[in-house]
């Protein structure tokens, strides 16, 4: 669980030693990002104990070359810290359901890998989405240089809450801000069971997403953790006409990180197998490029079935209310990677789920909480068609479950009670 990097962790101490602050940051950057990537990796680490150890020691040596926090005027902000934010992805939706519930919020992107700054108009969904909310990108050209400004401009806000929600591979919020005083400083796991960054820092809270890794991270970091419900606005329950034997139509959701272009799992032999099961339509909710879809409509014509019942919708505003106005009874999860968010919004809509459960999970993985009935796991093609042969006899049950496990444990009320348990007591929460 602990990745241990000797080579370029002696290389960063030394760095670090002659001042050369810089490079030790993009060093960081690097064997994180190089190291995270390793089919090894996945699913076995999760924490990266000496650059954290590193990260402080660089905030440290940040403060002595500025000036220390000499007073604590704490304000109502809250500073919740980015690398990058999308128009689709849990993680920047998180932000988006944090924003509409904390007292002045401030949206920080230290635009990692100067994404915003050579292409400006990919900010203009999230200007527009955010309404009135304050969003900063750290324009300098360095790393250490957006780690200083980073500093001064914590200075100057004095947030109350200081909320991380960094790439895995991300030091420049850490760097930046370690060395403000006064601050309730909290890492919102990225969770996607990639190690990252942060997790082992003293002083800094750490929240995730799911039952299981809340559990994990406990256990190994030896500290309390939160469990931030995947919340997403109630838009209410569908009501489902009844299904007679086979006769439905079944979704998806997710892009091309979601799912797989060739191999065995491959999303045209899921929609190969879906479409088999079922005398209805499988929607697909994302953008996926015109080649691949046509891809899919030619393996699916080519082993007999009528190609246009694999219905791509692309991208949609709403994937509950999308999936509200479908014609579709079952909500089948993406794989070979799983999709927290959008498993919370079919479930809320009163979709039964059939999730993908990795087969060699790992120390790092596990995730069946998300999931109001454990017994619609797969792990294979063959396992997915049993499932899509039975799971219509038992739909109205499965439905009510789906929906009794939003209301209960992914609604506003408990979302917003887990996040005033995080923030500074006394926080006002809308």
């Amino acid at each position: 669980m602990f990745a241990i990097l000797p080579d370029i962790e002696s290389h960063i101490d030394a760095l670090i030693a002659s001042s050369q602050y810089n490079d030790a940051i993009v060093n960081i950057l690097v064997g994180v990002n190089n190291h995270m990537n390793l089919p090894s990796a996945a699913r076995n680490f999760l924490y990266y104990p000496n650059f954290d150890r590193q990260m402080q020691n660089l905030s440290d040596a940040l403060v002595a070359e500025l000036q220390p926090t000499t007073q604590n005027n704490l304000t109502d902000n809250t500073l919740i810290i980015a690398s990058e934010m999308y128009p689709v992805g849990g993680h920047s939706r998180v932000i988006a359901d944090i924003v509409r519930e904390v007292p002045s919020p401030i949206i920080v992107l230290t635009d990692m890998f100067w994404t915003f700054r050579t292409t400006p108009n990919r900010l203009n969904w999230l200007i527009e989405s955010m309404g009135d909310t304050t969003i900063i990108v750290l324009p300098q050209l360095t790393p250490w240089a957006k780690c200083q400004g980073l500093y001064r401009l914590t200075q100057q806000l004095q947030p109350s809450n200081i909320l991380y929600f960094n790439h895995h591979q991300d030091p420049i919020p850490f760097v930046g801000t370690l060395g403000h005083k006064g601050s309730r400083k909290t890492l919102v796991h990225h969770c996607d069971h990639s190690p990252s960054l942060g997790n082992t820092l003293n002083g800094v809270q750490h929240v995730d997403f799911v039952k299981e890794m809340a559990k994990t991270c406990a256990q190994h970091l030896g500290k309390d953790t939160f469990m931030l419900p995947l919340h997403v606005q109630d838009r209410g329950k569908k009501d489902f006409p009844p299904i007679t034997g086979s006769n439905f139509s079944a979704v998806t959701s997710g892009t091309h990180i979601k799912f797989a272009r060739t191999g065995e799992m491959s999303l045209q032999n899921i929609a190969q197998t879906v479409l088999s099961c079922i005398q209805g339509n499988f929607f697909h909710i994302g953008e996926i490029d015109h080649e691949w879809v046509a891809e899919i409509k030619s393996y699916v014509a080519s082993v007999g079935l009528e190609p246009d019942r694999f219905v791509p919708l692309g991208q949609v505003p709403s994937v509950w209310n999308t999936l509200a106005n479908l014609d579709a009874h079952i909500y089948i999860g993406s794989a070979p990677k799983g999709g927290g968010r959008a498993a919370i919004e079919a479930q809320g809509c009163g979709y039964p789920l059939l999730f993908f459960r990795v087969d060699d999970q790992g120390p790092a993985l596990g995730s069946d909480s998300l999931y109001a009935s454990k017994q619609l796991g797969w792990s294979t093609l063959a396992e997915l068609s049993t499932l899509l042969v039975e799971v219509g006899i038992q739909h109205k049950a499965l439905s009510l479950a789906a929906r009794a496990l939003y209301e209960q444990h992914y609604s506003r009320d408990e979302f917003t009670r887990v996040l005033k348990e995080i923030l500074i007591p006394g926080t006002v929460i809308a």
